[in-house]
């Protein structure tokens, strides 16, 4: 942080992201080992050595919870410097081989405030293993000891979402768009599944073939690309689709129209309305039948609402008509006008949701409150006006097809 060398390499914007929170969780710490030094210098025993924790880590250690949360940021500026700007990695490697940084990396060192909190925790953990039970000591270690699980699970929490912000930012250096372009990296977005399957082409070549072709799905919570490798590590990206408009079938009514061994692998994944607007499908091959039914399984989920529990990025919403004041404990008071996203609803007339204003989560009675058309609703009458065609589709081939042999081949 005090290196002039450093200072002026990087931009005031990529010297806050690395360092912007190193400063208060510095005097946090410095805080608290002046008041444990003064502690132990005027007790030897100890006596009040828990209070002193719990009452740092209940009213300062929240610090260290948001300090967890900020390092997608860092890892993320500390990635785009390594590509684009050599001078700043030779500047770090340069001061990584100074004997005050013991030649460890940046990244260790930023990664110490999440474990100082890991150590107390053990230290308080060890303390309790020789306090007398019943004791007041033992209480107050107990005290401090649930003050840090509570610190240290939610650091755990910023911690699992890091890596997943990790995971996405690493998809998004590696693909390019050919079709319309969104932003992939989302605090609010992760990876569910990723692989390559077989897509049988659509029309037939001059033998009456069709081919097979390969393409790799990237499937979010809420997004599905369809991509094509481009180079060992590189993917351009053909299509994409909200998760919520995404239809599978066995594709079972392809049986009969083609001479290939390994239909029972093949399912039809349709795009109700993908970046252009339209409805696209494909006929894709697994390499195992196992394979096939897990791609199904997670590209079918959706709750829908079918047993009053909604998916956040797929929810219905309501708009508040009357005034609640909350009654208990987790419930969410409202005022005229609040957009709410619902995320359960019960039979007894409560609504669970998160208001979008301040993203506080409640429960509250529906009658205060009308339903909105929102990209759920329109989303959901795609879906049902595509099960109709299907079904009319459906009838007419069986009417009015008859069966002819397709050959397929890689």
């Amino acid at each position: 942080m005090k290196s002039s060398t450093l200072r002026l390499a990087l931009s005031p914007r990529d010297h806050k992201s690395l360092f912007s929170s190193i400063a208060k969780i510095r005097e946090i710490s410095q805080n608290f080992l002046d008041v444990m030094r003064e502690e132990l210098e005027s007790n030897l025993l100890c006596d009040m050595l828990c209070d002193v924790i719990h009452h740092h880590t209940s009213s300062h250690f929240g610090a260290y919870v948001d300090y967890i949360r900020n390092m997608p940021y860092q890892e993320q500026t500390m990635h785009n410097l390594g590509r684009e700007n050599p001078q700043i990695m030779e500047i770090l490697r340069e001061l990584q081989d100074d004997q005050r940084c013991y030649r460890l990396p940046l990244k260790s060192f930023l990664v110490l405030p999440f474990q100082r909190i890991t150590r107390l925790k053990i230290l308080i953990e060890n303390i309790l293993k020789s306090t007398e039970r019943g004791s007041e000591r033992q209480v107050s270690a107990e005290k401090a000891l649930r003050a840090l699980i509570k610190v240290v699970e939610a650091c755990n929490r910023e911690v699992g979402r890091m890596k997943m912000m990790e995971e996405i930012v690493h998809i998004a250096n590696k693909t390019e768009f050919e079709c319309k372009a969104l932003p992939l990296v989302s605090s609010s977005r992760w990876l569910v599944r990723q692989g390559q399957l077989a897509q049988l082409s659509e029309k037939e070549n001059i033998f009456g073939h069709r081919k097979l072709c390969h393409i790799y799905l990237f499937l979010f919570n809420d997004l599905l690309l369809v991509t094509t490798r481009k180079g060992m590590d590189r993917f351009v990206v053909r299509d994409h689709v909200h998760r919520s408009l995404i239809e599978v079938s066995e594709g079972l009514e392809e049986k009969e129209d083609l001479v290939c061994a390994s239909w029972e692998r093949m399912f039809c994944l349709a795009l109700l309305k993908n970046q252009r607007g339209t409805t696209s499908q494909f006929l894709l091959q697994a390499s195992t039948q196992a394979e096939k039914i897990t791609w199904m399984e997670v590209l079918s989920h959706r709750v829908d609402g079918m047993e009053g529990i909604y998916e956040e990025w797929d929810c219905p919403q309501v708009r508040c008509t009357e005034v609640y004041v909350a009654q208990q404990p987790g419930e969410l008071s409202v005022q005229l006008g609040d957009t709410i996203n619902v995320i359960q609803k019960t039979a007894d007339g409560f609504l669970e949701g998160r208001r979008l204003a301040d993203g506080e989560r409640g429960w509250f009675p529906d009658y205060c409150a009308v339903q909105v058309t929102n990209e759920y609703v329109q989303r959901k009458h795609l879906r049902q006006r595509y099960h109709v065609l299907q079904t009319a589709n459906r009838i007419l081939n069986r009417r009015h097809t008859v069966p002819q042999a397709t050959a397929c081949f890689r």
